[in-house]
């Protein structure tokens, strides 16, 4: 009981520092000319209205020499090898795409610079042979994330940096170096602290109480680093709110990456109703190589990604990413096709910069974005069954601790072996609905402000007829969400969101957990 009670105080403590980092960073307050701030919970530049269209562009470290610089990761152009031979030629490669993103309307890049690994000799870029210590060399790493930053101001485009966490004192000394050297920058409109905790964290079902306590610091840090500055982290999914709660992270705004058309308005609703921050869409794509996928499904869902967006009162939108990955690399159908340009063929930039691979018809709808006006968005009818489970329906109802229901609640299930995981949301009454194709026996609940709870359960099942029943011989019980298409759940080709509702409230068997209760965190 002693311990309990100390950590809500401890709780009470760090949201109070929380709310006060957040109140001080989040409007005008002074905010100097040319420099992004927040205000009305929009993001403005001199009293005007600034809605980033981003796009995101990840970087690598080349050594020519004792020249150091950053340019264009490998596999952009060709992806076999590193195109320049000198740093004025990297420099170049990276001026002539930046003209292209230019080009194509978009008014900001998110540079990805948390490409740093670590032995025990320290944390280190990798370059075309060995490595470049972060100790040994920041002044010469930090002249060369300048030379970026300057070279995307020549192109009037804004920047967001995505850093490596300042999980240790080395990283923690990098990061306020460059903050600091790029304090009066009016080119750097945000810093990415941390991109995805749900696969990146260190710490493994890290406590929410733990997680603001984190990046409370960081932020408190970063803002005496860079005054001028907004400050993010880039969620994967509303799972997150487990251990790093969106609604209380003590961030100017948050940013979602989001991606599988059948998730996506589904997650963009919940953290557009549940998390009460201003947001953007940092990453999303709908990756085609115009034969599994077709460019032109690409550019509806461009552009409908975009309307849902501001819709539901996003600020701004970022798609993955410049250029294709190469078959070569070990990833995944999505990982490789959801850039603006393929590697298909070459092309010519203004400045006479040929490039390896040709701009898909995606890259041209961009501009033309900014024409769409907001209008009232609609719930999907996939909300509470993204992926159209269809063997089981687990139901319950999550409350406070004074019985009254928490809507939007975020109710996650696995299998036995955790291999397969999905999740759901209450209604208005803290009810919901958990469908799944395998049995589900270990759980984790919790809700924007409230504790998480984390437990194994073995249901009873029954059937229709009230009669007890299992999954043995039920189908499709490894199926998992990455092996599910959309593309089946359309109503029409074109109409990415709109799906057909008859196929997401199908169960055979069913399941009755009861009522959970969460506790208000400082409560």
């Amino acid at each position: 009981m002693v311990k309990k009670v100390i950590e809500k105080v401890l709780f009470v403590i760090i949201m109070t520092v929380a709310v006060v980092i957040v109140t001080g960073c989040t409007g005008n307050h002074g905010a100097k000319e040319g420099f992004v701030y927040i205000e009305d919970g929009v993001f403005k530049v001199d009293g005007e209205q600034f809605f980033p269209l981003m796009l995101n562009y990840k970087v690598d470290m080349m050594t020519f020499g004792d020249d150091l610089v950053l340019g264009a990761v490998k596999y952009y152009d060709n992806p076999e090898i590193y195109e320049p031979t000198t740093k004025q030629e990297a420099l170049d490669q990276f001026s002539s795409h930046m003209q292209i993103v230019e080009d194509l309307g978009f008014n900001t890049v998110r540079l990805c610079l948390n490409v740093i690994s670590a032995n025990d000799k320290g944390r280190y870029f990798s370059v075309q042979s060995g490595v470049v210590y972060l100790k040994d060399k920041t002044d010469q790493i930090l002249d060369a994330v300048e030379e970026m930053v300057s070279i995307v101001a020549s192109h009037n485009m804004k920047v967001m940096l995505l850093l490596k966490p300042s999980w240790d004192a080395e990283l923690a000394k990098f990061n306020s170096a460059l903050m600091k050297r790029l304090s009066n920058e009016k080119t750097v409109f945000a810093y990415d602290l941390m991109n995805e905790p749900l696969y990146f964290d260190e710490v493994k079902d890290r406590l929410k109480a733990d997680a603001v306590d984190l990046v409370g610091k960081w932020v408190d840090k970063a803002k005496t680093d860079a005054p001028n500055h907004l400050f993010t982290i880039g969620f994967a999914e509303p799972i997150e709110v487990f251990s790093w709660d969106p609604s209380i992270m003590p961030v100017d705004f948050i940013e979602i990456h989001t991606y599988n058309p059948l998730s996506i308005p589904n997650e963009i609703w919940w953290y557009s109703h549940y998390v009460k921050k201003p947001w953007m869409i940092g990453e999303t794509s709908l990756p085609a190589d115009d034969d599994s996928v077709s460019y032109e499904q690409q550019c509806f869902f461009a552009e409908q990604a975009y309307q849902y967006t501001i819709d539901c009162g996003g600020i701004g939108f970022g798609w993955w990413a410049f250029q294709d990955f190469s078959q070569s690399n070990d990833i995944n159908y999505e990982g490789i096709y959801s850039g603006v340009l393929n590697h298909e063929g070459t092309m010519t930039t203004q400045n006479g910069y040929v490039i390896q691979g040709t701009l898909k018809p995606v890259a041209y709808s961009f501009a033309g974005l900014k024409s769409l006006k907001k209008g009232e968005p609609e719930k999907a009818v996939n909300y509470y069954n993204n992926f159209g489970y269809h063997n089981a329906k687990i139901t319950g109802r999550i409350v406070d601790y004074k019985g009254e229901p928490i809507e939007g609640a975020v109710i996650r299930g696995w299998n036995n072996t955790w291999r397969t995981g999905l999740n759901t949301f209450t209604d208005e009454n803290g009810v919901f609905n958990l469908y799944s194709n395998d049995e589900c026996v270990h759980f984790a609940i919790s809700a924007p402000g409230y504790d998480t709870k984390r437990f194994d359960m073995y249901l009873k099942y029954h059937d229709a007829n009230g009669a007890n029943s299992d999954f043995t011989d039920l189908p499709d019980r490894n199926i998992k969400s990455s092996m599910v298409s959309f593309g089946k759940f359309l109503k029409e080709e074109n109409k990415l969101f709109d799906f057909k509702e008859d196929e997401f409230n199908k169960a055979v068997i069913f399941a009755d957990m009861g009522v959970i209760k969460l506790e208000m965190l400082g409560k």
